[in-house]
């Protein structure tokens, strides 16, 4: 015969892995849509840090950038993002990463011709 004792420290391991399998499961990303990734990039000294960022398919990516030294832009063609940042000035924006591959990020400014130098990438694995 199993005692009361036995009993409530049984129930209480099941409802205890019942709680740590519910919080797990809240961190796992929903079917069909991804996690949230939120990176803070700068632009300073004709140049993005960081220069690489990777997520996942379909997770939301929020970005604040922001331009340190002069104004800098945050462009990405296949996503049709082009966002400015005035010197010292910070931007805070969010897109779906629904396409794979690596694509180029980039100033699209003309203030100084360092500008088109300044590159970055985004992977979608």
């Amino acid at each position: 015969m199993i005692s009361i004792a036995h009993r409530t420290v049984v129930a209480s391991c099941v409802a205890g892995g019942l709680l740590v399998g519910g919080a797990s499961a809240l961190t796992l990303k929903p079917t069909g849509q991804g996690v949230a990734r939120e990176f803070t990039i700068t632009g300073d000294q004709f140049a993005f840090k960081p220069g690489r960022i990777e997520v996942q398919k379909d997770d939301l990516v929020k970005i604040t950038f922001a331009a340190k030294d002069i104004a800098h832009s945050f462009t990405i063609d296949q996503y049709r993002i082009a966002k400015r940042a005035g010197p010292g000035q910070t931007v805070v924006f969010e897109f779906r990463a629904d396409q794979v591959g690596t694509h180029r990020f980039y100033c699209n400014l003309t203030v100084d011709d360092r500008c088109k130098r300044m590159e970055g990438e985004l992977v979608v694995h």
